[in-house]
């Protein structure tokens, strides 16, 4: 009897999961948007964002969050329509929340060539990590460095040209870019080079803008749409940043501003006398 007792608390034990040892495998929570290039606006129809069998579909401004394994390190987004499907891939997902940014899918592909150099030495910067529009990429010995599979239009290239890119690589500031007013050639996008400053240098790095401003009411403000205008027609569109900021960079000119969401609308006017010259332009949504 003390036999068949002790076999059935080895059963129990087990059904229990050997003492609270069990539960399911561990996840983490994604967040991003995806984005059209050429509304910089959401998809329609609305994307399918997909990781193994887990899905969701982006909403209406483009954003998506799901739960996925930890460790997840890709996700494949299809676009449900003409333009097929884009993979993005990013750093391993280990725990909480991770923002993988705004992914953009477009109806063409190509690729984006540049060079990394340091501004002070005009020497090529090796191991720099160069991100644009989702994609990432490392510079090689010589600074070069191509990002594939980068989402493009050939009908319009405002919103191609309002995505800031950015270089990162330690000892120097980072430093922020766009790839206007570079167009594709045989399907590639060449934006020559990149200048970083030295951490230690004594002149701090150049504004990567010199058009920006601040959108109101802060709560409403994220994923405005903005747009740019020179006569009447589109030279950059962006969205505005989970800080109600925006920014453009663009010649001397006379400008007007649009801004966008859902119903609610705003306008600006600014004038650019010299590269050199920041202007700032607040508004409010209506």
């Amino acid at each position: 009897m003390r036999w068949i007792a002790l076999m059935i608390a080895i059963v129990v034990i087990a059904a229990c999961g050997g003492g609270g040892g069990g539960g399911g495998a561990a996840t983490v929570t994604l967040v991003g948007r995806v984005l059209s290039i050429e509304t910089a606006g959401g998809t329609v129809p609305s994307s399918s964002v997909q990781v193994g069998a887990v899905s969701a579909l982006t909403s209406a401004d483009g954003t998506f969050q799901m739960t996925v394994p930890t460790g997840t390190a890709a996700v494949l987004i299809d676009t449900r329509s003409a333009w097929g499907t884009f993979t993005y891939t990013f750093p391993a997902a280990i725990s909480g929340t991770v923002d993988v940014g705004d992914l953009w899918v477009g109806p063409g592909k190509v690729q984006v060539r540049g060079r990394v150099v340091s501004s002070a030495t005009g020497q090529p910067i090796e191991a720099a990590i160069v991100n644009f529009a989702g994609r990432r990429a490392t510079t090689n010995v010589n600074g070069q460095f191509a990002l594939s599979d980068v989402a493009y239009s050939q009908a319009t290239l405002t919103a191609f040209w309002g995505i800031v890119g950015n270089t990162n690589r330690t000892g120097f500031f980072r430093t922020d870019w766009t790839a206007a007013p570079n167009q594709a050639i045989a399907g590639v996008v060449t934006v020559g080079d990149i200048l970083m400053t030295p951490s230690d240098d004594i002149n701090p790095p150049p504004l990567p803008y010199n058009l920006w401003g601040r959108v109101s009411p802060t709560a409403q403000a994220p994923g405005t749409i903005v747009t740019l205008k020179e006569a009447g027609v589109a030279i950059r569109i962006t969205t505005v940043n989970d800080d109600s900021s925006y920014f453009f960079w663009a010649g001397p000119g006379t400008y007007t501003i649009e801004f966008q969401k859902g119903t609610l609308t705003a306008n600006a006017n600014a004038t650019i006398n010299t590269p050199d010259e920041v202007v700032r332009r607040d508004v409010t949504l209506q």
